[in-house]
């Protein structure tokens, strides 16, 4: 009997030792993968860090290509995108992948409420799918699949279903700085066909990804910023004199190029003053003044982009417009359909003062064209299309004003 009661003690003693092992070995298994994701997550950041930093020298587009690149490169998906902030909306700065996102078009604005505009409005990453990812909230990562796609957080992919996709997004987010607050400037976004599942380390990666990407992407739309402020006028939008100009040189400049090759591409040129400004703003105020000088930039700047051009504050109350690869004569009857424009647009309520006489607002416009007017070989043509069409602007000012002026002659047949 003692010698059964030993036996059953060590038996005891032996299961309970090698429980004691097995919980040691399982817990050094995890201890082990837990180092290894650390060494993991520290390579990712010794691969990314250099790319995003440099990445943060250039544009934002330029930028989110690099994200998409490295964060790509680092986790599988069938679709990776990254979004930007810019005013209210998202625009899609970068994408990669197949299917659905090969209809996105870098630079515009993404519509729709999906996970990607949960993340932007909630500043959390998310995770979607047609179940629940029981391990996403140990990493404090939404999971949007355990909502019933009925209820409040209905969000689901950026393309497909939740039922046939998973989708994960994460946060870019401006670091804080000062008195300022951190702030969401834009969403990373991933997604995998249902049987492809994304992981815990996935979406740590992705996290990762999403701390160097949201600094970097920081600076670059500071740049942008800051270049835009360089070339376009803080009041209208439009490009600056000086940026226009170039803008002007380097078009005919291709041009000349390019007709040298036997090739024939038109620049026209439009030479715009509004008429009556001063008596417009010793009526109403500057205020009102500048309210008309934006009204008006956004007609010249909608001119411009229906006709593959650019416009141009000249400075003042004076405007100029390019237009590409559009003959003379087509771009004399733009200005004239333009000047008509203006003359019936009702500017009275920019003024907001209806005790007020009326100003009745309308433009001038001088018409230059190359190759028509400035002949291919001269020496300085951008210097003489401007100074022809400005020109013919004060020809349309002295003929009566609300008009347009152009030369009748014609250089090449």
């Amino acid at each position: 009997m003692t010698a059964y009661v030993s036996y059953v003690v060590a038996t005891a003693f032996f299961l309970i030792a090698a429980v004691m092992i097995v919980l040691q070995c399982v817990t050094i298994a995890r201890l082990r993968r837990r180092a290894a994701r650390a060494e993991q997550r520290f390579e990712t950041l010794q691969h990314i860090a250099p790319a995003l930093t440099a990445a943060a020298l250039e544009s934002t587009r330029a930028t989110c290509e690099r994200i998409v690149e490295r964060a790509a490169s680092l986790v599988s998906a069938q679709s990776m995108l990254c979004l930007y902030v810019e005013g209210p909306h998202l625009v899609l700065g970068a994408r990669s992948g197949s299917g659905y996102v090969g209809f996105l078009r870098e630079g515009q604005v993404y519509e729709g409420d999906t996970i990607a505009d949960w993340v932007r409005r909630e500043g959390k990453p998310a995770i979607v799918g047609p179940r629940a990812a029981g391990w996403a909230h140990m990493i404090g990562l939404y999971d949007l699949g355990a909502e019933p796609a009925s209820s409040r957080i209905g969000a689901g992919p950026i393309a497909g279903s939740r039922d046939t996709v998973w989708g994960v997004a994460v946060p870019l987010v401006r670091p804080p700085s000062g008195m300022e607050r951190a702030e969401v400037i834009g969403v990373l976004y991933a997604d995998r066909p249902r049987a492809q599942t994304f992981s815990e380390d996935d979406v740590t990666t992705l996290l990762t990804v999403a701390r160097l990407a949201g600094d970097a992407l920081s600076r670059a739309l500071f740049a942008d910023r800051v270049r835009r402020d360089a070339t376009h006028d803080q009041l209208t939008g439009l490009f600056t004199p000086a940026a226009f100009r170039k803008q002007l040189r380097d078009e005919i400049d291709t041009r000349r190029a390019d007709t040298r090759l036997g090739a024939t591409r038109d620049v026209a040129l439009f030479f715009i003053d509004t008429d009556r400004f001063k008596v417009w703003n010793d009526t109403y105020g500057h205020a009102a003044g500048d309210q008309l000088l934006r009204r008006l930039a956004a007609m010249f700047s909608n001119v411009a982009g229906q006709a593959h051009g650019f416009a141009g504050r000249n400075g003042g109350d004076e405007f100029c417009i390019a237009l590409l690869d559009r003959s003379k004569d087509a771009s004399i009857e733009l200005a004239q359909d333009l000047c008509r424009r203006v003359a019936d647009a009702d500017f009275r309520a920019l003024a907001g003062r209806d005790d007020l006489p009326g100003v009745h607002i309308t433009i001038s416009i001088g018409v230059a064209h190359y190759p028509m007017d400035i002949a291919a070989g001269e020496r300085h043509p951008t210097e003489q299309l401007l100074e022809a069409a400005d020109q013919r602007m004060y020809e349309a000012k002295h003929a009566g004003r609300n008009q347009v002026a152009f030369s009748r002659a014609r250089l090449r047949a």
